[in-house]
């Protein structure tokens, strides 16, 4: 009897507990009248703003993604052991020299090791941006909607900072090619 009168006393201690902690959430919310303070409307239902983080580049220096805004960004989460990352990069440096002067930037976070990223930067000769990371590149994957960290993961950005598209697996020319058309 007294396991059960304990066990009950518990299940009622969480329960209250819980209350408790829901009562005291809901009085943090900001007022209705605080809330109307600057909030952008998405352009379209499926748009959301993008969301900022910094990380280092290869040379170790800190690099926020709002360095970029206002030029179309495709923000390319990848590594140099993923076959469809290797793909695809060839393609983004090439769309990248063709339309770095209309405002167009790849930013490309490796989730990897610092020498391998840099020798495979030098191989394939990338010039857009790379940033470099683990668990805080992964970390930054998920705010985009990457929650499983696939890789490659692509999110494109407008120049207002709108998430437009986010895409999983390996980015084809046609895919590519439809962004820049439809937001540089």
């Amino acid at each position: 009897m007294k396991r059960t009168a304990a066990s009950g006393s518990f299940r009622f201690m969480t329960r209250a507990g819980m209350l408790l902690a829901a009562l005291i959430l809901a009085g943090c919310q900001p007022s209705s009248e605080s809330a109307a303070v600057e909030t952008p409307a998405p352009a379209s239902p499926d748009a959301f703003p993008r969301v900022d983080f910094t990380l280092p580049d290869l040379d170790g220096q800190p690099r926020r993604l709002s360095e970029w805004d206002g030029d179309m960004v495709v923000l390319n989460f990848w590594a140099t052991w993923c076959p469809p990352c290797k793909k695809e990069m060839p393609l983004f440096q090439e769309r990248y020299e063709a339309h770095a002067a209309d405002g167009f930037t790849i930013v490309a976070v490796a989730v990897d090791e610092i020498d391998e990223t840099r020798d495979f930067v030098f191989t394939f000769g990338i010039e857009f941006p790379v940033l470099i990371g683990q668990e805080e590149a992964i970390a930054a994957g998920r705010e985009y909607g990457n929650r499983i960290g696939a890789l490659p993961y692509s999110v494109v950005i407008d120049r207002e900072g709108m998430v437009r598209e986010t895409h999983r697996g390996e980015v084809t020319e046609a895919d590519l090619d439809a962004w820049l058309k439809s937001y540089l």
